[in-house]
């Protein structure tokens, strides 16, 4: 009957925003999550776009402009709690390439990972004068252990930094060094928001304790000596 009809359309506009309610309750930030450490599923890939900040000693540059830095971050997922991570960071005259993997554990809100990232970094510089030019390879043993809530994750990370191999040439001047050396650490504390659907933006401040940064490498022969280095992060997860 008629009353039977719009009684049936009535409760079904009662049941459609809870349905759609619950459908919108599925989301987990840690599905979509670079930084926060989850279970990657195998053959799982992610990957985001980001800038950064990184303020530089003012004994290196002696000026108060300096450029951006810019991220290529992706992550593939492995076997057993395993991930490849992979990152590329460029400012055109320094470049930085790193990968390894890593291994998370999560239990409940709480998790953390043990990762070991190798990287080669480059540069040049053959403007205004200067004909230089610099390779490196760096070593990150790195973990990072975070808390996350429905929309939201807080990961902090600490990573040291080994330097493998130096060598940097300023015309036919070349300093190089094969000889391992500490060079800090850094302290990252990252912040993951869902801003619209699956997609999330990263916010995020490190300190780099260190005599050496890729970004600066001309100046390296010049200053041995430990400085913070702070860097304000954001991304977009895609």
């Amino acid at each position: 009957s008629a009353a039977k009809i719009l009684l049936l359309v009535v409760m079904a506009g009662c049941w459609l925003p809870e349905a759609v309610a619950q459908e919108a309750d599925t989301f987990d930030i840690a599905s979509s999550s670079l930084y926060y450490p989850h279970r990657f599923k195998p053959k799982e890939f992610s990957m985001e776009i980001a800038m950064s900040q990184v303020k530089l000693p003012f004994d290196w540059l002696e000026t108060a402009v300096q450029a951006p830095l810019f991220h290529f971050h992706a992550a593939y997922g492995l076997p057993k709690g395993f991930m490849l991570d992979g990152r590329f960071s460029s400012l055109f005259v320094s470049n930085q390439i790193s990968v390894g993997p890593k291994w998370n554990y999560r239990k409940n809100n709480i998790s953390f990972n043990l990762g070991y990232d190798v990287a080669y970094t480059f540069g040049y510089l053959n403007q205004f004068g200067f004909a230089s030019s610099q390779q490196s390879w760096i070593n990150y043993p790195n973990a990072s252990i975070g808390v996350k809530f429905k929309d939201v994750a807080f990961t902090l990370k600490g990573e040291a930094q080994i330097v493998t191999f130096f060598t940097t040439k300023q015309g036919d001047n070349e300093i190089s060094t094969e000889k391992n050396f500490s060079n800090g650490f850094t302290i990252a504390l990252y912040m993951e928001q869902r801003i619209h659907k699956n997609k999330v933006m990263v916010l995020g401040l490190k300190n780099s304790y260190a005599k050496y940064h890729f970004m600066a490498w001309p100046a390296f022969s010049t200053f041995n000596r430990f400085y913070n280095m702070p860097e304000f992060y954001i991304g977009l997860i895609l």
